[in-house]
C-alpha cells in the first residue's frame, strides 16, 4: 500500500543512453518507435499527405523550449481536434511544480551553448501509479512550413508542440488524440485525483446554495494547485465545436486560469452610507483559457465591457487586467459565476492531496492497493468469482473485490479514487475501457470476512467508462463499512488502482476470506452464521434522569462493544454484530453499562440471548435485570440465524 515513485521508460527507451549516442556520433536523434512518417500520424495504413516533419531549428533560427516561462498562451490548439489535452496542457501551466514534474530537467533539455544539442527530449505522464519517461525526437509535422497542430503564439518556443508529441506517442498516433476524458488528460499530466462534476446535477436540489458551494470548492481547490478544465457537452455531433451568440464554443474545452471574489464598488458611486459602514458589492468571476486562442465570451465581464469600470486599479492589476486595453481576443478571458454556471455542463477537476507528515498545511493520510476484477477462469458467481458487475446484478454483486475501513470519528473525510489500467498504452488499436464504480455500505461493526448480500447502501459513486471515477465520503457515522469496486456487467475483467485519502488514517483492508475456521488449530468449519441487532433499550417508568450508557454483546470467546449514547426513557443503537459457529444452539450476554466518564463503569442491566438456527429473521424484546434480579426495562433485538455460514 505504499506509492512507488520509480521511473518506468515506455518502449525501455532511456533518455540519457539515447542522447550520449547522438552526441558522440553527431548526429540528432531519430525515433523509430514514432518515426516521423505517416505511420505516427494516422491510424490507418497507407494514407497520404502534404505533411512534412522539421526540425524546431528548421522553423525558427533561435527555438527555445521555453521563452520567459510558462503560461496559457503557449499551448494553443492546432487543426488536431484535442482540446481535451490542448486545455489540460494550459492548465498546467499553472501548477510550476507538476510542469517540471512533466517536463524534467527543462533547462538541461533547452537550446543552449551550454550542452550539445541531440534533437531528443524527453517528458513524462503518470499512468496507473507510475511517472513514465517518453522519449522523442523533435520532428514535427508542419505543413507551409507552420506547425500543424499544438503550438505557442511565442513563434521559437517548442515545448507544448513537443509535449504534444510525446502524449501522441503513449496513444499510438497523432488521429488517437482526437477526442477523449477531460479527466484522464488532467490525470496524465498530474497524477492527481481526477473528478467530473456535472453542473446541473450539482445544482438541482438547491440552485442558490449549491451554486455558492460549487463556486467556493473549485476556489479552494484551485488556490491548492488543483488542474481545473471545463466544457459545454454537445448534445449531437451537429453540435460539436457550434459557436454560440454569447461567443462560447459546444462540444469545447476551456482551462480555468482563476477563479475570485472581487469588490466592485465603485469609490465614486458609492453612497456616503455605504461609504461609512463599509458595505461592499461583491462579484464572483471565473477566467478561462480557449485553446484556439481565439473565440472568447462576449457577455457581462468580457474584455472591455463596462464592468470593469467599477474595478479598482489595484484590483486590475493584481488580476493581470488592463484598464481600455483588455480587448484582444487571445482565448483568455473572464465571465461572472452566475453566467458559467448557465452555460458550462461539465467541470473536471484534479486535486492533488498534500500527504506530507511535515507539512504546515492540512495533510492528508494516504493508502494505495493494486487489484484485479477477474474471473479466475471461473463460472460467473462461484466461490473464487471476483468480476461480479454493479448492484443491478445482484446474485453476483457481492463476487467483487471487497475492502472493510472503519470511520473512527464523525468528522473524518474520505475520497476514493478508482483507476482502471490502459491496456492500450503506445498501440494504435484502442481497446475501450470498461465502465466502473464503486458502491459503500454499511457493515456489522465485527465484520472480518465477505460479504455475500448486500447491505445498508451509504453511497454510490457514478459509472462511467473513463480511465477512473470518484468518490467523496463526508461526515459518516463512527462504525464498520465496505467499499466495493466494480466493472458495471459481470464478467469483465480489468486492473485497477485504488486511493484512499482520509483526514485521519483509517484501518482499510481487503476481506479474502468466506468464513473462519474454528475450534482449536482451525479444525472445525463454521456451518452457520448468525447476526444480532441492537435496535435499543426502553427503561421502565420509575426511572429519572438522563442516561448515558452502551451495551457489550459477548459470547464464548469474545465480547463487542457498541458507541454510548444518552437519553432518558430510551436508546436507540441500531448496531449490528456478525458471528459464525458450529454449534445450532447459541447463547450470548447482552450488558447494558452506565458510561460514568470520569468514575468507573456501572453495571446497570443484562439479558440472555438465545439464537437458534432457524433460517429466519426473528425481531424479539428481551427483559432487563439489574444485577440483583430487579427488572428495569427491556432490549429490542433482531436474529438472523442461518445454517450457511456465506449466506450474510
Amino acid at each position: 500500500m505504499t506509492k512507488s515513485d520509480k521511473i518506468r521508460y515506455f518502449g525501455s527507451q532511456n533518455y540519457e543512453k539515447l542522447q550520449k549516442i547522438c552526441v558522440k556520433k553527431k548526429q540528432p536523434f531519430v525515433d523509430t518507435l514514432f518515426p516521423p512518417t505517416n505511420q505516427s500520424l494516422f491510424l490507418e495504413q497507407g494514407r497520404s499527405s502534404d505533411i512534412v516533419w522539421k526540425r524546431p531549428a528548421e522553423l525558427h533560427p533561435d527555438p527555445h523550449l521555453f521563452v520567459e516561462g510558462a503560461s496559457p498562451n503557449d499551448v494553443t490548439q492546432g487543426i488536431l481536434g484535442n482540446c481535451w489535452f490542448v486545455s489540460a496542457c494550459s492548465a498546467l501551466t499553472h501548477n510550476l511544480k507538476l510542469l517540471a514534474q512533466v517536463i524534467p530537467n527543462a533547462d538541461d533539455q533547452e537550446w543552449s551553448p551550454k550542452h550539445a544539442y541531440a534533437g531528443i527530449f524527453r517528458f513524462r505522464f503518470w499512468r496507473f501509479g507510475k511517472w513514465v519517461e517518453v522519449v522523442i525526437d523533435d520532428l514535427l509535422p508542419t505543413r507551409d512550413g507552420k506547425l500543424l497542430f499544438a503550438r505557442s503564439k511565442t513563434p521559437n518556443e517548442f515545448w507544448s508542440a513537443l509535449l504534444e508529441k510525446a502524449f501522441a506517442k503513449l496513444y499510438g498516433c497523432y488521429e488517437n488524440l482526437v477526442g477523449g476524458h477531460l479527466s484522464d488528460a488532467l490525470q496524465d499530466v498530474s497524477g492527481g485525483v481526477a473528478e467530473t462534476l456535472h453542473v446541473r446535477k450539482f445544482l438541482k436540489d438547491d440552485p442558490t446554495d449549491h451554486d455558492l458551494k460549487l463556486f467556493n470548492d473549485l476556489k479552494t481547490a484551485f488556490d491548492k494547485g488543483a488542474l481545473i478544465v471545463a466544457a459545454i457537452a454537445a448534445r449531437t455531433k451537429e453540435e460539436i465545436e457550434e459557436s454560440l451568440d454569447c461567443g462560447l464554443v459546444k462540444g469545447h474545452a476551456y482551462a480555468v486560469s482563476a477563479v475570485c471574489t472581487i469588490d466592485v464598488s465603485n469609490p465614486t458611486q458609492r453612497s456616503l452610507t455605504s461609504y461609512l459602514l463599509g458595505s461592499k458589492q461583491k462579484q464572483n468571476l471565473i477566467r478561462l483559457q480557449n485553446p484556439w486562442g481565439e473565440k472568447e465570451w462576449n457577455g457581462a465581464w468580457s474584455d472591455d465591457s463596462s464592468e470593469w469600470q467599477n474595478v479598482s486599479d489595484s484590483q486590475l492589476s493584481a488580476m493581470g487586467v488592463e484598464r481600455g486595453n483588455s480587448d484582444n481576443n487571445d482565448g483568455d478571458f473572464w465571465m461572472p459565476w452566475e453566467s458559467f454556471v448557465q452555460y458550462f455542463t461539465d467541470i473536471s477537476l484534479c486535486q492533488l492531496f498534500n500527504t506530507s507528515v511535515f507539512s504546515f498545511t492540512k495533510s492528508y493520510d494516504e493508502q494505495i492497493v493494486f487489484s484485479e476484477w477477474t474471473t479466475n477462469g471461473k463460472k460467473s458467481g462461484a466461490p473464487d468469482d471476483r468480476a461480479g458487475g454493479c448492484l443491478n446484478f445482484q446474485a453476483t454483486f457481492c463476487n467483487n473485490p471487497q475492502y472493510i475501513f472503519d470511520i473512527p470519528s464523525p468528522n473524518c473525510s474520505v475520497m476514493f479514487a478508482l483507476t482502471q489500467n490502459d491496456p492500450s498504452e503506445g498501440l494504435k488499436k484502442r481497446e475501450p475501457f470498461v465502465t466502473i464504480g464503486m458502491h459503500v455500505m454499511k457493515v456489522e461493526n465485527n465484520r472480518q470476512y465477505r460479504v455475500h448480500q448486500a447491505m445498508h447502501p451509504i453511497a454510490t459513486s457514478d459509472y462511467a467508462s473513463g480511465r477512473s471515477v470518484y468518490l467523496h465520503l463526508q461526515s459518516l457515522p463512527r462504525g464498520r463499512y465496505l467499499l466495493v469496486p466494480t466493472t458495471f456487467a459481470p464478467k469483465e475483467q480489468a486492473l485497477f488502482m485504488l486511493r484512499i485519502y482520509s483526514d485521519e488514517h483509517i484501518h482499510f483492508s481487503p476481506l479474502t476470506k468466506h468464513a473462519p475456521k474454528l475450534g482449536l488449530f482451525g479444525c472445525k468449519s463454521a456451518h452457520s452464521v448468525t447476526r444480532l441487532t441492537i435496535h435499543g433499550v426502553n427503561f421502565n417508568s420509575q426511572s429519572t434522569g438522563t442516561h448515558h450508557v452502551y451495551a457489550i454483546l459477548k459470547d464464548s470467546n469474545k465480547s463487542f462493544r457498541t458507541k454510548s449514547l444518552s437519553g432518558v426513557k430510551s436508546i436507540e443503537w441500531e448496531e449490528e454484530f456478525l458471528f459464525h459457529k458450529s454449534k445450532d444452539r447459541q447463547q450470548y450476554k447482552l450488558e447494558i453499562w452506565e458510561d460514568r466518564k470520569m468514575a468507573r463503569d456501572h453495571l446497570m442491566a443484562q439479558s440472555v440471548i438465545i439464537a437458534l438456527i432457524d433460517n429466519e429473521n426473528r425481531d424479539t424484546t428481551l427483559e432487563l435485570t439489574d444485577p440483583r434480579g430487579t427488572i428495569i426495562g427491556s432490549v429490542s433485538i433482531t436474529v438472523s440465524a442461518f445454517d450457511d455460514p456465506m449466506y450474510l
